[in-house]
């Protein structure tokens, strides 16, 4: 399934609306969100990155993974929507790694400091909550050879 696809699969038989801004209120579809391109899947950005949270749509392709990564202050919740996924967890760089599989329904809470990595075992999608420390990201490991930090070429083409 491509990274578009499962968002028409995902929320199907949904309208399509046009931006509406008023006073303090901005609605739109998910298509109008922020797309992040990652070479595991996308993201959604979907509230501003002035917000006091983050709110994302995480789609991991199978077979693919995140980063193995811990942050420094931001704290999220993840809740799996679709799909099958192996978590990855560490208390601390220093510990040793275990496996846990989730799936829909799952909820996972993940600390400042806890090491952290997310494997599609099938196509898996999430919504992510997080703090708002957006750009802390310090990555361990990493398939695609990122540093740490917010990777500017997968911002470069908002929507």
């Amino acid at each position: 399934m491509s990274d578009s696809e499962y968002l028409r699969d995902l929320f199907a038989g949904g309208e399509v609306h046009p931006m509406l801004s008023a006073g303090g209120i901005r609605a739109s579809g998910i298509d109008r969100a922020k797309q992040v391109s990652k070479g595991w899947g996308e993201e959604r950005w979907l509230v501003e990155e002035s917000a006091p949270w983050g709110f994302k749509l995480i789609h991991i392709r199978a077979g693919q993974r995140t980063s193995l990564q811990y942050h420094d202050q931001k704290e999220e919740a993840c809740l799996i929507l679709r799909g099958r996924a192996v978590m990855y967890d560490a208390a601390s760089p220093e510990d040793e790694i275990r496996a846990t599989r989730v799936g829909p329904g799952d909820v996972v809470h993940i600390k400042p400091g806890h090491v952290h990595r997310f494997e599609g075992v099938t196509d898996m999608t999430m919504v992510e909550v997080s703090t708002p420390q957006l750009d802390d990201v310090v990555r361990i490991a990493d398939d695609f050879a990122r540093g740490n930090g917010r990777i500017a070429a997968e911002h470069a083409e908002e929507r």
